[in-house]
């Protein structure tokens, strides 16, 4: 082989000693990313499964807590209504005590019945779930408050995902069967459907503004879960019972 006229030859030394050092760096580095990773891997799970420890301890107390003050109201419900030597305006304000008393109880009584259904799932169905679908009146008569409770029933407190769909179905006008997604009449909505994302349960509310020439029969709800176990439920609610149909 000849080098022509303005060619130069350059001479490369083989140093083994150098490469080997190099690829000695290189397996290192990529050892030392691969066992970080897997360090990070191993703390994040540890991290997720201590914060779920604490929020079941947190919803464990909050049911004691509830337990403790029905008991006590109970009681004064019986002092209350065991007292004798009472005149006329204070029958009247005693009774008024024990109608409050008595609204509170059941309203603790809900409550705890709720949480005690998300913290023993060996005693219901598991899965995801539509709890309920709460519609409140304002003062205008157009404007409703409401509160979606989408809530997870398992035993190993994983994180569940995904997308719920709102709509509401009524008549507008003349037209039946017209849907209006939550979106269309909710200022804290602005997408399509709401992203939930809990371990064991989470309140989706706000308002809802309705069109004049609206009048709701029913709320659809479509829940729509995302990973290994994804699932679909869909539950329509009564407008004026507020009860699944």
């Amino acid at each position: 082989m000849s080098i022509g006229q303005g060619e130069r030859l350059q001479i490369v030394t083989y140093n083994p000693v150098r490469r080997f050092i190099n690829r000695a760096i290189v397996v290192s580095l990529i050892l030392a990313l691969v066992t970080g990773s897997y360090f990070y891997g191993q703390w994040a799970v540890w991290h997720e499964r201590s914060s779920s420890v604490i929020e079941r301890d947190e919803l464990r107390k909050k049911i004691k807590a509830q337990e403790k003050e029905l008991v006590d109201l109970r009681r004064r419900v019986l002092v209350t209504e065991s007292s004798k030597a009472i005149d006329k305006q204070t029958h009247q304000e005693v009774h008024q005590t024990i109608l409050d008393l008595n609204a509170h109880i059941g309203k603790l009584e809900n409550e705890l019945h709720f949480y005690q259904r998300v913290m023993a799932p060996e005693k219901v169905d598991q899965g995801l779930r539509i709890d309920r679908f709460d519609i409140k009146p304002t003062d205008d008569p157009r404007v409703f408050d409401y509160q979606l409770v989408i809530t997870q029933v398992t035993d190993n407190n994983t994180f569940v995902e995904g997308r719920a769909l709102v709509s509401l179905v009524g008549a507008r006008g003349q037209t039946l069967n017209v849907t209006l997604p939550l979106k269309d009449v909710s200022p804290e909505v602005d997408e399509l459907s709401v992203r939930f994302r809990f371990r064991f349960f989470q309140n989706v509310a706000g308002q809802m503004h309705l069109p004049e020439d609206f009048v709701p029969e029913k709320v659809q709800v479509i829940l729509q879960s995302i990973g290994s176990k994804a699932m679909r439920i869909e539950t329509e609610f009564g407008w004026t019972s507020q009860e699944a149909i």
